[in-house]
């Protein structure tokens, strides 16, 4: 069994971290009623040729998360969070998710140092669209929609 490199043990936390805030993030959707709001689509991007840096995403109404190598071949999340959704619903999810991002990015976490690994969009943008788009294009072997289960008993 070989040893894992620094940046093998690196990169392994980052996707731990990617997946844990996308496990999180898609807890706060569970709130509503209308399914748009409760369904992610996920796209796994290994096998993408076009665009052979991404690795993963997961898309809401609300925002969008991703999986990423930058230049020197680490991997980076980027998050972005929806304009529309901010002004109907205001910022409380969108605070939980940078909350919640910086809770599983954090060295006292995550043991191995993985904070420089977060780009976080600080200017809300059109994700929604993105979404829709994602919609129309429709479920493939590498993109799959989840409604997920509306939970009655949790309160926005």
């Amino acid at each position: 069994m070989s040893k894992k490199t620094p940046e093998q043990l690196r990169d392994k936390k980052v996707v731990e971290a990617f997946d844990q805030i996308n496990k999180a993030g898609q807890q706060l959707l569970t709130v509503f009623e209308t399914a748009k709001y409760r369904t992610v689509i996920t796209l796994d991007h290994e096998q993408n040729d076009k665009y052979p840096n991404l690795q993963q995403e997961c898309i809401s109404y609300f925002w969008n998360l991703t999986l990423s190598l930058n230049k020197q071949s680490q991997l980076v999340m980027y998050f972005t969070y929806d304009t529309e959704a901010a002004a109907k619903f205001g910022t409380k999810i969108f605070n939980t998710m940078i909350r919640n991002i910086m809770k599983y990015t954090a060295v006292e976490f995550t043991k191995i140092n993985i904070e420089d690994c977060v780009r976080i969009n600080t200017a809300t943008t059109e994700v929604h669209n993105f979404f829709y788009k994602r919609f129309v294009d429709g479920e493939n072997e590498n993109t799959k929609f989840t409604a997920l289960p509306y939970r009655q008993d949790v309160k926005e």
